[in-house]
C-alpha cells in the first residue's frame, strides 16, 4: 500500500513540475501540498532526514534527522523538550533568494508545533540570514517544541510565505 503511495505521489510531483516546466533532473520530486493539506498527506511519503527535497525556482532543502534536546533556560518559549534540525538550503536558480522568506512550518502530532529559539545550543533559526547567491548554500539550525516521548513530527517548508503550496521536508518521529 505505502508503494502505491508513493507512486502516485511521484506521478503527481511529475505532473505538476513537468506543467511548470521546473523538472530538476538530478533532485528528487515531491509532491506540493496545499495550506490545508499540510498535516493530511500520506505518512511515509516524505524525507526521514539527509535527503534533497526540490521546494522549485531552483531552490533545494536537505533537512537532517531530529536531534532532541533540552532546552536551556534562555530558550524562547520555555519548554522542557525540543527536536532540531540542521538544514541547508541550495539555490541553483537564477537569482538571489532571501532566506528569511522561507516558512517552515512543524506538526507534532496533531498539533502546530511552536519554534523554539535557544541560541546557547545554536538554534536561531533564520534571522538576519543574508541573501544566497546562485550556485551557494545556507546553513542553519531551527528547533520545534516536543512532548516528553517520541511522538511523529512532520515539517513543511514554503519558498515564500505567501505560496499556495507547502513541500513536506520531513516526516518521521523524534
Amino acid at each position: 500500500m505505502q508503494t502505491v503511495r508513493r507512486a502516485l505521489a511521484a506521478c503527481a510531483a511529475l505532473a505538476v513540475l513537468a506543467g511548470c516546466g521546473a523538472a530538476e533532473p538530478d533532485a528528487p520530486a515531491r509532491a506540493p501540498l496545499g495550506a490545508s493539506d499540510e498535516r493530511a498527506a500520506l505518512p511515509g511519503a516524505a524525507p526521514a532526514g539527509g535527503e534533497l527535497t526540490a521546494l522549485g525556482d531552483g531552490l533545494t532543502i536537505a533537512v537532517s534527522a531530529p536531534q532532541s534536546f533540552v532546552p536551556t533556560s534562555s530558550a524562547s518559549p520555555a519548554v522542557a523538550r525540543a527536536v532540531g534540525f540542521e538544514m541547508t538550503v541550495r539555490n541553483e536558480g537564477a537569482a538571489p533568494y532571501r532566506p528569511t522568506l522561507l516558512a517552515l512550518t512543524a506538526h507534532v502530532g496533531a498539533d502546530k508545533a511552536q519554534q523554539v529559539v535557544d541560541s546557547t545550543q545554536g538554534y536561531g533559526g533564520l534571522v538576519g540570514a543574508e541573501e544566497i547567491s546562485p550556485g551557494q548554500s545556507l546553513r542553519f539550525s531551527i528547533a520545534f517544541a516536543a512532548p516528553a516521548q517520541k511522538t511523529g513530527v512532520r515539517v513543511v517548508a514554503k519558498p515564500d510565505p505567501a505560496a499556495t503550496a507547502a513541500v513536506t521536508v520531513f516526516d518521521g518521529e523524534a
